[in-house]
């Protein structure tokens, strides 16, 4: 793929100023950088700010913190913030809970493919393991750093030491703390559908209409990895509500959504 295009990177986050710590950390030392970053806060307190503030002034690169006010779990709603105030031709999504490796900007560059949106995949890193993790630097090696999550008896931590790859038509799998979407089709299928409100299924909905308009998921391993840090579960008391919306979407076939990106778009 021609790298001849800016890549943005979409930061969500609420309420974890140490782990956003450490995710920042781990973005100043990238092998390649973005061209930028934004914070997508659903409403944080003030120490979210002060720790975002004290990093993107020593940044290279463009930094922007959009931020909205708590009223519940609105995911969708920040991330449609974040992209309407992008200037990148290519998002890269990760949690503020995700750190990546520091080959994850480069590695999600050159996976970037013409309709296709690349699904990588995360780390999970337990409870105890969580308190140290990200604190120091990474070895540079994936092979090292694999090897290291392995022997720390980290569950779901297996990542082939060589790129695999695939276009795989399925849902099952989608998480949005990992994924990266060319702006374009973000703007064809209306971005995030705001009707989502709690936690779950609007990353697998926003899947739905971007396949019903031709763009292929790439289910990469091995490449544009990242470690998610263990928290407390969130709240699913909206989850059954949310995949009545997902499964509307697969019944009607639909290649956007209502409550979208174009409501921000004019207002930026």
């Amino acid at each position: 793929m021609d790298s001849a295009f800016a890549l943005s990177l979409v930061i969500n986050t609420f309420n974890q100023p140490d782990y956003l710590h450490r995710v920042l950390r781990a973005v100043s030392r990238q092998s390649v950088l973005p061209e930028e970053v934004l914070l997508a806060d659903d409403g944080s307190a003030n120490e979210t700010q002060l720790v975002f503030s004290q990093w993107r002034g020593a940044q290279p690169f463009r930094c922007k913190h959009v931020r909205q006010e708590h009223q519940g779990f609105r995911r969708a709603r920040i991330l449609n913030l974040a992209i309407a105030s992008s200037r990148g031709d290519y998002l890269v999504f990760l949690d503020g809970d995700t750190i990546p490796h520091p080959r994850f900007i480069a590695d999600h560059q050159a996976l970037a493919g013409k309709s296709q949106f690349v699904q990588g995949h995360r780390a999970l890193i337990g409870e105890t393991a969580a308190v140290w993790f990200g604190k120091n630097d990474f070895p540079p090696d994936r092979r090292r750093a694999i090897w290291q999550n392995q022997i720390s008896g980290l569950k779901n931590s297996f990542r082939w030491p060589f790129a695999f790859r695939k276009i795989n038509p399925r849902l099952r799998g989608i998480r949005g703390c990992n994924l990266a979407i060319w702006r374009a089709d973000l703007v064809r299928v209306n971005g995030y559908n705001e009707a989502f409100v709690g936690w779950g299924r609007e990353d697998s909905e926003l899947v739905v209409r971007l396949k019903n308009i031709g763009v292929r998921r790439l289910d990469v391993r091995g490449r544009a990895l990242c470690y998610h840090l263990w928290h407390p579960p969130v709240s699913r008391a909206e989850l059954a509500s949310n995949d009545e919306l997902l499964a509307m979407a697969i019944l009607k076939k639909h290649t956007r959504c209502e409550q979208g990106l174009s409501r921000h778009l004019t207002a930026v």
